[in-house]
């Protein structure tokens, strides 16, 4: 049986508040900190002597993590942000595609998801929510001839509507149609079989529920997209030297990409949090997928129970439990800010989103945290 006691004694944050703000950034349980200052530590005494060594380390974090999606090592690399990885793929449409053509995303994505597309004045249709929850056959009728691709999150920031990746990825894969994915909010809690689900490129920024803070975004693209729609952009790690060293150092001489994901490895990064997101990666692995998904549905069902009991009106869709995530969204109507500051003063944290109140439970997360924050509610009188 899990000791969820013991994992809550690795946040340190919970010995003096209630931290529901994890849809915007986890706390690093205490293993993951000490493993990040281990890295700095081999930094600071012996410079980039092991740089090479660290290269490789990085490689076998992009084979563990191609393990949890489905697919190969070499479709799975980092990019600084979901932003990023958004715009080289703008970028890659617009050289590809003649206009007009159009994506179709999701009317509450997160502005990381989209903003890439529509800055580059390519044709983005958005599917307005039903109940907070975006129907699959919703977004089946607005395709037309001119569509290209589909853009969604596996789990929408604001509300925690879990999409069913698996269905609309093979309704996609019928109609021809490119399926991208944000899943910054889902991984690696709920990661995805990128294969069974027909995924063409998956980004997942992983300060939310990666454990490590701001280590960039995991991203994934499969060999046919990469073939399909080579990179924008390139760098002198995106360059195949077959093997003769690991620099391009010819002058208007021909050269060629990494056919792997490494085509997206522009130049060099910050690889010490990265190497130390393998540490949060074990120590999510340890305690096991199912038992964390299990956990958050424990909590977010005594949250929504604790919020039914008090008439408090729910946006997220709760009402199917597949549909459900690590958020909970609500309103108190015009008594939100000053919920969420009375909150704030109790040092209880959540987060303000769309003018409404944003919870989102973690693994160091208990019923007691929940209870602290429904009783702020009942002290406000709604």
């Amino acid at each position: 049986m899990t000791d969820w006691n013991k994992i809550r004694r690795d946040f340190p944050i919970t010995k003096n508040s209630a931290y529901f703000q994890s849809a915007a950034m986890s706390p690093l349980p205490t293993p993951v900190f000490e493993a990040i200052q281990e890295e700095y530590r081999k930094l600071h005494l012996g410079g980039d002597i092991k740089w090479m060594e660290d290269l490789e380390r990085f490689k076998n974090l992009c084979t563990n993590l191609a393990g949890l999606m489905n697919t190969e090592p070499d479709n799975v690399t980092f990019v600084p942000n979901t932003s990023l990885a958004m715009s080289l793929l703008a970028l890659s449409f617009q050289n590809q595609f003649k206009k007009p053509f159009n994506i179709i995303s999701m009317k509450d994505e997160f502005p990381a998801s989209t903003i890439g597309f529509e800055y580059l004045n390519i044709m983005m249709k958005y599917v307005e929510p039903v109940e907070g929850r975006y129907p699959i056959d919703s977004i089946i009728e607005m395709m037309d001839e001119q569509t290209v691709a589909v853009v969604t999150s596996q789990i929408q920031y604001a509300t925690g509507f879990h999409q069913d990746l698996f269905t609309l990825g093979h309704e996609l894969h019928q109609r021809g149609v490119l399926f991208i994915v944000n899943a910054t909010q889902a991984f690696p809690f709920f990661p995805v079989d990128v294969i069974a689900s027909n995924i063409d490129v998956l980004s997942a920024s992983l300060h939310k529920w990666g454990l490590t803070g701001h280590i960039g975004s995991m991203f994934f693209t499969s060999p046919s997209f990469r073939e399909r729609f080579p990179s924008p952009l390139t760098g002198w790690l995106s360059v195949d030297t077959k093997g003769k060293g690991i620099i391009h150092t010819g002058k208007n001489t021909p050269f060629c990409l990494h056919e792997s994901a490494h085509c997206y490895n522009f130049g060099t990064f910050n690889l010490q949090p990265l190497l130390a997101f393998q540490k949060a990666l074990d120590y999510i692995q340890e305690i096991g997928l199912q038992n964390i998904q299990q956990r958050i549905m424990e909590l977010t069902e005594y949250l929504i129970q604790g919020l039914r009991d008090l008439n408090v009106t729910i946006l997220s869709p709760v009402s199917r439990k597949e549909e459900r995530s690590a958020i909970v969204t609500f309103t108190l109507g015009d008594k939100n800010e000053t919920c969420v500051k009375r909150l704030a003063e109790n040092n209880i944290y959540v987060s303000p989103r769309d003018g409404n109140i944003r919870v989102s439970v973690n693994i160091f997360n208990n019923l007691a945290d929940i209870d602290c924050l429904l009783e702020v509610l009942r002290d406000l009188n709604i």
